[in-house]
């Protein structure tokens, strides 16, 4: 996007989040990540061809302002995100498919999951639109001054606050073993909002991704056994034989697992809720919110144990956390899907459906990329899939 555009659009919303109409920007300093293209040949397929004055992704800045005319300037450090005009479905995934040969029998975007990460870039800006009159959506974001969009290009960027000094969150995915009441301090917080949007469809909200049923899911089987067979032979250390083969076993039996899930609520689900996105300051801050989609609670709460629950976790400890974010929910006033049965047979599916969508997306990611987490939610997953296949 461009700066300029960007520039005039914070200074119009500067004036309204900070009550000053009369508030002039005096500049804007930042500098775009910088790019090396033949280290990450990525960029250009996920932002688009951009000119030397474009920002993309997330920049550090600082917009400095004087509220009125002859009062003394003030300086705003911020995080202006730019979301891309096409979702992953459409660059970054199928450049990943034609570039590293992975073998599936039509193009990614033709799959009924690739709703999830199609026509992406407005979900983020409206769920800060959404928090204005969501106190549990709001305790969780940072504080944002605004957003704008181009309307020529279909970009969006919001104005976000540049948070500091946040505990946990490790954008590589490399820091795990988080102890049990930091996991259950975020699946709290996770809970707050999902008990608020309990139930809720497109009917009431048009622009999150839609919901997967099992009839989706068994649509494209052929899509979870082409990413599987290309990380079997990519990662054999990691997908063994004996992981190839359960994981087959689950794509064959979709219809006997999956329909748990279409019989629990939808809620709004994060859909990377892990330590890349996930921190404290001391309360939970929830970034990255892109891929939110309708899906059950069970969708994050399996994210987070997948990316984050220490080798030495067992049953009883995966366990509590099941029941604490349930009882929040309760606690809340949610009692629709979230009886023990349940809500135990809810996480059960959950636990399959990361294993053959989620973690075969993580190795498609990784087949271009090094992912520092890799190995360990492979490992989690397998350890899950042992307490309540």
């Amino acid at each position: 996007m461009r700066r300029d555009l960007i520039a005039h659009h914070l200074e119009l919303s500067l004036r309204e989040s900070l009550q000053a109409p009369r508030l002039r920007l005096i500049e804007l300093v930042g500098e775009r990540p910088a790019v090396d293209e033949q280290r990450e040949p990525w960029i250009p397929i996920k932002y688009g061809p951009a000119r030397a004055d474009d920002w993309f992704g997330v920049v550090r800045a600082t917009a400095r302002y004087e509220r009125a005319p002859g009062l003394a300037a003030e300086s705003l450090d911020l995080a202006i995100k730019v979301n891309p005009r096409q979702g992953l479905a459409r660059t970054l995934i199928p450049w990943i498919v034609e570039n590293k040969g992975i073998a599936l029998d039509r193009p990614y975007s033709d799959y009924r999951r690739s709703a999830e990460s199609d026509r992406t870039g407005a979900r983020e800006r409206n769920i800060y639109a959404l928090a204005a009159a969501s106190p549990t959506l709001a305790r969780v974001l940072p504080r944002c001054y605004g957003s704008c969009a181009d309307d020529t290009t279909g970009e969006q960027a919001l104005f976000i606050e540049y948070a500091t000094d946040v505990a946990r969150l490790d954008a590589s995915g490399a820091e795990a073993d988080w102890p049990p009441e930091l996991i259950d301090r975020a699946l709290q917080a996770a809970a707050s909002w999902q008990a608020e949007f309990w139930d809720i469809g497109p009917e009431r909200l048009s622009w999150p991704g839609p919901r997967p049923t099992t009839a989706d899911m068994i649509a494209d089987a052929p899509l979870w056994r082409g990413m599987l067979d290309d990380a079997h032979r990519r990662f054999p250390d990691i997908v063994t034989d004996g992981v190839w083969r359960r994981r087959l076993a689950l794509i064959d039996s979709l219809g006997d697992w999956f329909p748990a899930k279409d019989r629990l609520p939808a809620t709004l689900a994060h859909n990377d809720f892990n330590q890349r996105n996930v921190g404290f300051r001391p309360g939970v801050l929830v970034l990255d919110w892109e891929l939110v989609e309708f899906n059950t609670a069970h969708r994050d709460l399996a994210e987070m144990l997948t990316f984050v629950l220490p080798e030495d976790a067992g049953r009883d400890q995966v366990d509590a956390h099941l029941e604490r974010h349930r009882a929040t929910l309760v606690e809340m006033g949610v009692t629709k899907g979230t009886d023990r049965d349940a809500w135990v047979e809810g996480f059960r599916s959950e636990v399959k459906t990361e294993a053959i969508d989620r973690i075969s997306l993580q190795f498609l990611f990784g087949a271009a990329f090094p992912l520092a987490y890799l190995v360990r939610i492979n490992r989690n997953i397998e350890r899950l899939l042992d307490m309540y296949g």
